[in-house]
């Protein structure tokens, strides 16, 4: 028998606004929480999320993929991660094991909500807990892979998001934007759809962006083991090294506008990877250019960042351009695609600008600019910094997923209730 979430006072009521009540007598009475990812390193997404919603009362476990990156979510934040592996490409026979796997575990933790980000998970996770009434069933959208498809595999693609959206009870998307994209597609309704606060998938931890005496020690030896002497101008660019995140047009452009400054330099953080691989001339270039720095994926990107006077961030889809607001954080201004998603980061001729990641001139005429213009550069960054530090703390989001958690579990508690 599925228990009872609420004490009775509230159960009475049946009143969204109770939800919101800020009394801890009236909240959840150890609702078991499942968080899904496709795989580990995705966790690092709603770092800190997890181990808040403990401390406000719910029963929280993660569910990924087997991963390095697992173990250190699962030390930091103190709870306990699952796993169930789950390929990242269509693979038919291995996602029917992992939806099998999905189900036995769900059966064995019987969550009381089940929220399942990133597309794979997000299908076979929510599908699993369809099967096994899991009373709160969220599809976290935080990005649609279908944008960049076409032919047979888009369509595959976006009946996969459909059946996600249909097993699930309700939906988050990330972005503003992205929420007109699932409505625009069909994948599902407005109605079902809710943003916290202003977007992003986790907010962010505006502490861990202060530029403190250790900070600055960390940037500087940085800085002296690339035998910079601060003199040049960093462009930069941060994330997995694909053609989706537009690493073949961000290569392109830097090459050509360093012939005509040579002091600009490009730092790439971030790994390669063999689906959707960026060209082999990319590849070689970053490989050979001396004023290319490459690093690999960090988990703590925040120094990198400061080592950047501009940030180039040509993705061709998003659901929230975490990496955009990131290097917002740090002061420097941002040039972003005008996409799902990357749009929602800033705003644009105030902020940043955005541009469109297909038009070469376009890119380089703003990356002129800001080139050119050192006080407009520190005037955009400024302005940057403050807007996403107003908009998209941590904080803020996490007392909206909480607020969203107890609506969710009120709905369903009177309509299960009804239908007893």
């Amino acid at each position: 028998m599925r228990r009872n979430y609420w004490n009775k006072s509230a159960a009475r009521s049946h009143q969204p606004k109770r939800c919101k009540a800020p009394e801890r007598e009236r909240s959840i009475m150890s609702a078991k929480v499942l968080h899904a990812m496709t795989i580990a390193q995705s966790l690092q997404l709603v770092r800190g999320q997890l181990k808040t919603l403990e401390t406000r009362g719910y029963e929280v476990k993660a569910l990924t993929s087997e991963g390095s990156y697992a173990e250190i979510f699962e030390q930091e934040e103190g709870v306990r991660v699952l796993h169930v592996n789950m390929e990242r490409e269509i693979a038919l026979k291995k996602d029917l094991d992992s939806l099998f796997e999905c189900i036995r575990v769900i059966r064995s933790e019987k969550p009381d909500i089940v929220n399942a980000g990133t597309p794979k998970a997000g299908l076979i996770v929510s599908l699993a807990a369809y099967f096994c009434r899991v009373p709160v069933r969220v599809y976290n959208v935080l990005g649609l892979r279908l944008e960049t498809t076409g032919g047979i595999k888009r369509q595959i693609l976006l009946m996969a998001e459909k059946i996600a959206a249909a097993s699930s009870t309700h939906m988050l998307a990330v972005s503003p934007s992205l929420k007109r994209q699932i409505v625009e597609l069909g994948i599902a309704p407005a109605d079902k759809i809710k943003i916290l606060g202003h977007g992003s998938v986790n907010g962010f931890d505006l502490q861990r962006f202060e530029l403190d005496a250790d900070m600055k020690r960390r940037v500087e030896e940085k800085r002296l083991a690339y035998g910079w002497t601060g003199e040049e101008l960093v462009l930069g660019s941060m994330g997995r090294i694909t053609k989706d995140k537009g690493i073949d047009e961000t290569v392109r452009a830097f090459t050509e506008l360093n012939e005509r400054h040579p002091n600009l330099r490009l730092l790439i953080v971030g790994d390669y990877e063999s689906a959707d691989a960026v060209s082999e001339w990319t590849r070689n270039t970053i490989t050979d250019h001396p004023d290319i720095v490459h690093e690999d994926y960090q988990l703590d990107p925040v120094p990198f960042y400061y080592l950047m006077d501009l940030f180039l961030f040509l993705t061709k889809r998003e659901g929230f351009g975490n990496v955009s607001a990131e290097a917002a954080l740090t002061g420097i201004p941002v040039i972003a695609a005008d996409v799902t998603g990357a749009r929602d980061t800033l705003v644009d001729g105030k902020t940043g600008y955005l541009a469109d990641p297909d038009n070469h001139r376009d890119v380089m005429e703003k990356l002129e600019i800001l080139i050119d213009d050192p006080a407009l550069r520190k005037e955009l960054g400024s302005a940057g910094q403050e807007w996403v530090r107003q908009n998209f703390s941590n904080e803020a989001l996490w007392e909206e997923m909480d607020t969203y958690y107890r609506t969710c579990l009120l709905e369903r508690s009177s309509v299960l209730g009804e239908a007893q």
